[in-house]
């Protein structure tokens, strides 16, 4: 943590005057840039009243969204708060697909959009969540691999037994348990060459393509529990991978050439569209 952002911080949770507008005058601009992200698709005259709502959250129960962060790692301030607004915009866009209701003092319900806990089903990685470059380079790393090493972590963090995930990949127990083992190895080994830890990842257009956005937006109501069950169809191999990570795109921000890698298809955007109108019939289908 540098310096400037430590004593920003602490003059905050010492609730000297100005402080906290300090920060946000510092950040506002950051904050509106993931507010105005293509996967969410918040209207304009809605962004002002998420901001504020947001600044709310910041300072819930004493600021225990801001003490959170560490430092770790040489993270930044700003790329822990890039993190925590993502994080927002995904609850607040969920809530919204589950129940529209108009932004303001007659349809915005504080209590509902501040939890004391965070969203049961908002997927929480094995590697620390708020610290941004190392995740960057965590999944740099993750997706230069072979699809199938890939499928066999990223299943695997999503807590699904991994006789599941064989039967999704056509294959045993055993070389799931291998395909694992050798995935972190090789990560293991790229990161020691120094590997992974210079490509800021951010949202590729050729991967949000309108299309692709717009059947995202149909499966933001569902329950991240439930959509994976949808995705975990047996020998479904590659499309279920394809469909996890474009459905969870805010967290891993692929670019097209890795998604092309894990689609194995020279035409990305039919191959998506094919996976996610597939996840939305049986998402409409079962109870």
């Amino acid at each position: 943590m540098k310096n400037e952002e430590a004593k920003l911080l602490q003059a905050v949770f010492d609730q000297e005057p100005g402080a906290f507008e300090a920060l946000l005058d510092r950040y506002r601009a950051l904050i509106y840039s993931v507010f105005h992200g293509p996967i969410f698709s918040f209207k304009a005259d809605e962004m002002d009243d998420l901001y504020q709502s947001f600044v709310v959250a910041l300072t819930h129960r004493d600021y225990r969204k801001l003490r959170a962060f560490e430092g770790r790692n040489k993270a930044s301030l700003a790329t822990f708060l890039q993190v925590v607004t993502t994080r927002f915009a995904l609850d607040e866009r969920r809530k919204w697909a589950r129940q529209p209701r108009g932004y303001g003092t007659a349809g915005l319900d504080r209590e509902q959009t501040m939890p004391d806990s965070e969203d049961e089903d908002a997927q929480q990685p094995d590697e620390p969540a708020l610290q941004q470059e190392q995740l960057d380079t965590f999944h740099n790393l993750l997706f230069s691999l072979d699809w199938k090493r890939i499928s066999a972590v990223l299943w695997v963090f999503r807590d699904v037994q991994r006789e599941e995930i064989a039967v999704v990949m056509s294959t045993s127990r055993a070389n799931i348990d291998a395909l694992y083992k050798r995935a972190k190895d090789q990560m293991s080994d790229l990161h020691a060459s120094g590997a992974g830890s210079r490509r800021v990842r951010q949202a590729d257009p050729e991967v949000l393509t309108d299309p692709v956005a717009d059947l995202l937006r149909e499966v933001l109501p569902y329950p991240a529990k439930r959509v994976h069950r949808e995705l975990l169809q047996p020998d479904a191999k590659r499309d279920a991978l394809l469909g996890m990570v474009l459905t969870e795109y805010p967290r891993f921000l692929c670019s097209k050439a890795e998604l092309m890698k894990l689609a194995d298809t020279q035409d990305l955007q039919e191959q998506a569209v094919t996976v996610l109108g597939g996840l939305i019939r049986r998402l409409r289908a079962s109870p």
